[in-house]
């Protein structure tokens, strides 16, 4: 008997121990949990702002990135094919523009395949590709009625490069005497892109 309630007194020893054991291991565990989320602040709303505000810029950095055109493409109009394409939409456009065929084409100079191979047989390629732009003058000798366009009185050819949407403008200046001396200018504006050798989101405007 002595032995049996000898063996008792060791299991509830055992017992014991075993529940005081799980209960520190469930203290640590509390505690643990606890120092974590401890270690992990609450959002810094100013951090966050700073952070989207980076985060608008790299996205706006990958839109620029996604332009895969080039200035020098503007060199590609001397491709027969593309060229054709061009002076297509540029057909098209000036239908629905004029539909009576009504322009004044002595004011407003259209952009034609001599004067465009003139332009594009000028170009200064590292100018062109360093500045994004190039222009030239020129005289058309086009004036309207009662009027002259001397030597003094420049016309141009005016293309820019806008690298944000790989598009490209196209400007053609006429520009006239207006007596005594006074030059006045009118322009013809073309916007485009190249996109596998193909002209694409065509406008045309004018202007003066």
């Amino acid at each position: 008997m002595a032995h049996i309630k000898k063996v008792k007194n060791q299991i509830y020893i055992l017992i014991v121990l075993t529940l005081l054991g799980c209960g520190n291991s469930e203290n640590k565990d509390s505690q643990t949990i606890s120092e974590s989320m401890e270690l992990v602040p609450e959002p810094d709303k100013d951090l966050r702002h700073k952070y989207e505000k980076t985060l608008v810029k790299e996205v706006e950095k990958i839109d620029s990135v996604n332009c895969f055109g080039k200035t020098v493409d503007f060199l590609k109009l001397k491709d027969n094919e593309l060229q054709t394409d061009f002076f297509a939409k540029l057909d098209s456009l000036r239908k629905v523009q004029f539909p009576d065929n009504d322009q004044e084409t002595s004011i407003m100079v259209e952009i034609t395949p001599e004067y465009l191979n003139k332009f594009l047989s000028d170009i200064d390629q590292d100018s062109l590709i360093i500045n994004k732009r190039f222009d030239k003058e020129y005289n058309f000798n086009i004036a309207p009625k009662d009027y002259t366009d001397p030597e003094i009185c420049k016309d141009k050819i005016a293309m820019n490069f806008d690298e944000k949407n790989c598009s490209f403008q196209l400007n053609v200046y006429n520009t006239f005497l207006v007596e005594p001396d006074w030059c006045t200018e009118s322009m013809v504006i073309y916007g485009f892109k190249i996109q596998n050798e193909k002209i694409v989101d065509f406008w045309r405007q004018e202007a003066g």
